[in-house]
């Protein structure tokens, strides 16, 4: 037999483990974690005897393999380092096989059927985890019967491994593993790609994961999420913390939100914000629900019509606005009245000393606020916009409805409706 340096966990477990003189000392159980390392890391064997168990350092493990897959465990050692169990142990089949992950790579949640381990600088690391079937099969002592049978229809079944540095751990039924390395692999990820994962995660871990993010990045997740999911992760926040996120949110999407919930928390969220978001809100909250008025955002960038290109391109540097917002800049009267509408390309393109009044398209589209959302889709279609200046009943510039927010909003209008 040759000492292996790596292997399948799968491999070993429930296999004797011996002693230094050979003597078998118990079967191998389970092992002991500490998650802290860069990668997992085995501090101590669980080893089963009769009854009894008990926990031997993991420094003198040895372990062996012949050309036949045949493995040999061993501790190497003559003074054994015995420890006793300690309810923040972490066990690798008990609190990670079997468990949900997440695979930052691939963007979505797996479930880990074994893990692959390595020695590295004298010390045993879970490398790689294995979520594909193979895996499965190999935990349930039945990996090489079924390979030869999927062989006769010329079926080949691989291993499907995650390296380590593209997992992202999540909690456990007993909350021994709270996400170790967490957040900063996550916030990686687009919040979109977070949203999906989120939704399809369980509420245990669901709350666990989105409550690791830092406000910025969960407000641009919670945008993202399908509507029941956002009033379950809201229903596991504290107000205040609610009201942080929030606050970061559009209008037009804190108003959606809120629409959602019970009016006497959706009263008490609003009044953490401050006077100016809880009327924009409230105002939006007015609109029924299949009208432009109902999504249009509030946030957008207007100007008079006598200033100059310099100035606009000053002011945005200065203030630096959200990217929706800058997609065109609205030229308005001192009543608010729409009188033109420039793109950001044709700002940055003209010369700097010209007034907007002379660089602004005269006849804008536009729409009002009690038009519907599948007409603001037509139109924006029609027209290759992105997004289109929203009027109420006496023409003044109210808002801004944009191509994704209608579309999105249409598609969840249907899927109630179906």
């Amino acid at each position: 037999m040759k000492r292996t340096t790596n292997f399948f966990f799968s491999k070993i477990l429930n296999k004797e483990v011996h002693n230094i003189s050979d003597q078998t000392i118990g079967k191998l159980k389970d092992f002991v974690l500490d998650f802290n390392k860069e990668k997992p890391t085995i501090v101590y064997v669980q080893i089963i005897s009769g009854r009894k168990s008990f926990y031997i350092s993991a420094e003198a493990l040895d372990v062996f393999k012949d050309d036949r897959e045949k493995y040999y465990i061993k501790i190497n050692s003559e003074s054994l380092v015995m420890k006793f169990p300690n309810e923040k142990d972490v066990f690798l089949v008990r609190d990670f096989l079997d468990k949900q992950i997440v695979d930052i790579n691939g963007r979505k949640v797996e479930r880990v059927n074994d893990v692959r381990l390595g020695n590295i600088n004298s010390l045993w690391q879970i490398v790689a985890v294995d979520i594909g079937t193979r895996g499965l099969l190999r935990r349930l002592g039945i990996e090489y019967p079924f390979i030869k049978v999927i062989e006769t229809f010329n079926y080949r079944l691989r291993n499907k491994l995650i390296i380590w540095n593209d997992v992202q751990t999540l909690s456990t039924d007993i909350n021994n593993l709270q996400l170790h390395m967490p957040a900063n692999k996550i916030e990686t990820l687009h919040a979109a790609d977070i949203a999906d994962i989120i939704e399809d995660l369980d509420t245990k871990s669901r709350d666990i994961l989105f409550h690791s993010l830092n406000n910025q990045k969960a407000a641009e997740v919670l945008e993202e999420i399908e509507t029941d999911v956002q009033v379950n992760i809201l229903k596991s926040m504290s107000d205040e913390k609610a009201s942080d996120i929030l606050e970061i949110m559009p209008s037009d999407e804190i108003a959606d939100i809120l629409e959602e919930i019970e009016e006497d928390r959706a009263e008490k969220l609003l009044t953490h914000l401050d006077e100016e978001s809880q009327d924009e809100i409230r105002e939006l909250m007015e609109y029924e629900k299949e009208t432009v008025g109902s999504i249009m955002s509030k946030d957008f960038l207007t100007f008079l019509p006598d200033l100059t290109v310099s100035d606009v391109l000053k002011w945005i540097e200065d203030n630096t606005p959200d990217d929706e917002e800058g997609y065109y800049i609205y030229i308005t009267n001192d009543k608010e009245n729409l009188i033109g509408m420039i793109s950001l390309f044709s700002l940055i393109t003209s010369n700097k000393n010209d007034k907007l009044y002379n660089i602004m398209n005269t006849r804008p589209q536009s729409l009002h606020d009690t038009d519907e959302i599948e007409d603001a889709i037509s139109l924006m279609h029609k027209y290759n916009l992105v997004c289109v200046p929203v009027m109420d009943e006496e023409n003044y510039l109210v808002g801004v409805v944009s191509l994704n927010d209608s579309i999105h909003e249409y598609k969840q209008l249907r899927r109630v409706v179906l």
